[in-house]
């Protein structure tokens, strides 16, 4: 359940908005007051508050606003038990005035108020320190009590069925135009932020049954990806579409494996095979899938573990698309018996003799000899 509460000076306007809302609002409670016009309630809040001269900010503003699909089953009285029992549990009483209206007019349904913080004695009842936290925390506590999702549940909820879109969409894109795209069509909205520096640097995403035009001055819709997972960062997304790209590229003129590892180190990335199973050499073990990493520049360019990269591994490559998982397999049918690994033949006897004859020959030979010693030892292997 979205809220929001802070202090301020009011004037009669903010009075004329609450029970205005485009001729929709409905005021559903009020107290301590007897005018009918937001003039007269303003002057009326403005003569109990100036009982107190050391309370600059003297009224207290905001509104609770639930999800559509769960607050057009709210009915008015029970929109009115939240707000009401959420401000008592941060120091309205009953001697302090107020007014709330539920507003219809915008896509969710919400309720707003205004609180005189100081009561008909002039005491201000209300603390001004972290009271959008507190309140935000009492209307938590109301809804919990009163069995309703909470804004804190809602949203892990919505994260998670972001997150779980969005890595969807990845596997079935290729660049960032593809994947706003896919998440277009899964009913999300991808927004991206950039900078001269690195480019793409961020991302928002939206879901579009929460976009409410009307009131994002106060309330923007969607979460940061950093809001959504602490694995998945924007720099291992641009990494994973280099990869994908790298990969398609590299297939193309790929027969084998072999030529498949071959093109990608051309293009800077390393290949690394995991068997099913322990390898045996001369032999052909079943491939069960390969890992592809950046060959980096410089320790400080390496990356950390993400939610498809291992920083020490890689990329799976039947992780980075669907269009992958049967690649492997394909191209190891192609290939003689995992020429990747097979250990270097052993030389034959005539090839070790040769060997073994030149590093003799080369450990007989002193490292410095004088000029005379030098014509006498190159006498002895002519005569060799």
């Amino acid at each position: 359940m979205n809220n929001s509460a802070t202090t301020r000076t009011i004037t009669k306007i903010a009075l004329q908005y609450n029970g205005n809302d485009k001729g929709t609002a409905e005021m559903v409670a009020s107290n301590y007051l007897l005018s009918t016009t937001p003039k007269g309630q303003f002057l009326e809040m403005k003569t109990v508050a100036d009982r107190n001269l050391n309370v600059e900010k003297w009224a207290l503003t905001g509104y609770i606003s639930q999800p559509d699909e769960i607050g057009r089953k709210l009915t008015d009285e029970e929109f009115l038990e939240i707000a009401t029992r959420a401000l008592e549990k941060i120091g309205v009483t009953e001697n302090n005035q107020f007014r709330l209206d539920i507003h219809n007019s915008t896509k969710q349904k919400h309720i707003h108020f205004i609180v005189n913080r100081i009561d008909i004695s002039g005491k201000c009842t209300v603390k001004s320190h972290d009271v959008g936290r507190r309140f935000g925390e009492a209307v938590r506590k109301v809804c919990k009590e009163k069995g309703l999702l909470t804004d804190v549940e809602i949203g892990i909820q919505k994260k998670a069925e972001m997150l779980k879109n969005l890595s969807e969409a990845l596997k079935t894109s290729d660049n960032f135009d593809e994947l706003i795209f896919k998440m277009k069509e899964k009913g999300f909205e991808i927004q991206l932020s950039s900078n001269v520096k690195d480019g793409i640097s961020g991302m928002r995403i939206v879901m579009e049954k929460d976009k409410n035009f009307q009131t994002e001055r106060v309330y923007k819709a969607g979460y940061k990806l950093s809001e959504i997972s602490n694995q998945l960062k924007i720099s291992e997304i641009k990494s994973f579409f280099e990869v994908k790209n790298a990969v398609k590229e590299a297939q193309k003129y790929a027969g084998n494996l072999e030529e498949f590892r071959e093109n990608l180190l051309q293009k800077g990335f390393s290949v690394k095979i995991q068997y099913n199973g322990e390898y045996k050499p001369n032999q052909k073990n079943e491939m069960q899938d390969v890992w592809i990493r950046k060959i980096e520049q410089s320790e400080k360019s390496h990356q950390k573990n993400g939610l498809f990269f291992n920083q020490y591994k890689g990329f799976f490559l039947s992780e980075i698309g669907s269009n992958f998982q049967n690649l492997t397999r394909s191209m190891s049918d192609n290939s003689e018996i995992n020429s990747l690994n097979t250990q270097p033949k052993s030389p034959s006897k005539e090839s070790v003799a040769e060997i073994a004859s030149e590093l003799f020959e080369e450990l007989l030979k002193p490292n410095y000899v004088a000029q005379n010693d030098d014509e006498l030892w190159k006498k002895k292997r002519k005569s060799r």
